[in-house]
């Protein structure tokens, strides 16, 4: 598998980060409702980590550019993507700000998410530094959980290849969506993006075919249990996902960024790297957890 020359990571993450507040509870709670859990746990969030340790499952060179607080959650996350193997050396405290915290509610195999962006809303641009290494990287990764400057700015001073995973639902600048390959969108996502309406696969091929028209270089577009669609200049594909029993769909879209950018960055072509990610999602709905639900290299 390769890796990058000399220290350069393969693969550059920038994004979000934050510490996950999960409980496990028998039904999602309706408006004004209180339920008990049935477990809790406490474990390094946000989709940007998710994304980097995704990624590292399947590159060997994978670093993380985030912002968190000067805080104690700060450390815990600093040391939770070391502990995946994830380089962590830029991911900076910010003062005056708390560190970014998801409170997730799981019930079977949905869940709710609340996010509060914290320090990850607190930056503008990247530094000198930050922008060397994403100038150096094979392939760069983002997501809307940070500021748009911030997704601007990294897209601009990528030389590599930029992926962009449009999530949550947002607008894209004209010049950062001309640089994605590829912008990464569920089915909502893409109806956002688009203004298409989506539902079976030829609708979402369209609407995929619809972001090149506009500039975007490919298109991918994950639609759960049915898999994901690819477009590209060159042509486009629907690879299915296997039938499995979900548990829980936590970090499930995170993973599939992540495995597809490590695969697209060792060389893959996008159809390889698409079914891969694809694979790799169906496994992690079948265990309970985000990171702690991925699989290993060699489950892949």
């Amino acid at each position: 598998m390769a890796g990058a020359a000399d220290d350069t990571p393969s693969v550059v993450v920038v994004g979000s980060i934050n510490v996950d507040d999960v409980a496990e509870v028998e039904r999602i709670p309706r408006p004004g409702e209180t339920v008990l859990a049935t477990a809790s746990r406490r474990n390094v969030g946000g989709k940007g980590a998710n994304q980097a340790v995704a990624a590292r499952i399947v590159a060997d060179d994978v670093a993380f550019i985030g912002r968190v607080g000067t805080d104690a959650h700060g450390d815990f996350l600093r040391a939770g993507l070391r502990d995946h193997g994830v380089d962590a050396a830029m991911l900076r405290a910010v003062d005056g700000h708390e560190s970014g915290a998801a409170h997730i509610t799981v019930a079977d195999g949905e869940n709710t998410i609340v996010v509060v962006g914290g320090a990850n809303q607190a930056w503008d641009t990247l530094d000198d530094s930050e922008v060397a290494r994403v100038g150096a990287a094979a392939v760069v990764v983002c997501q809307l959980e940070i500021p748009p400057s911030v997704v601007d700015d990294t897209a601009t001073h990528t030389r590599g290849r930029f992926v962009l995973n449009a999530a949550p639902a947002g607008p894209v600048s004209t010049p950062t969506l001309q640089r994605c390959d590829p912008v990464v969108v569920n089915e909502h996502e893409l109806g956002a993006l688009t203004g298409h309406e989506v539902g079976d696969i030829a609708s979402v091929t369209t609407a995929a075919a619809s972001l090149l028209a506009h500039g975007a270089r490919s298109v991918v577009a994950t639609l759960g249990a049915a898999g994901a669609v690819w477009v590209t200049g060159g042509g486009s594909g629907h690879t299915p996902a296997p039938t499995v029993q979900v548990v829980d769909s936590t970090g499930a879209g995170d993973l599939f960024v992540g495995v597809l950018a490590g695969r697209l960055a060792t060389g893959a072509s996008m159809a390889a790297a698409v079914a891969d990610a694809v694979a790799a999602a169906s496994v992690s709905v079948g265990a309970v957890g985000t990171i702690d639900s991925y699989p290993s290299r060699e489950e892949l």
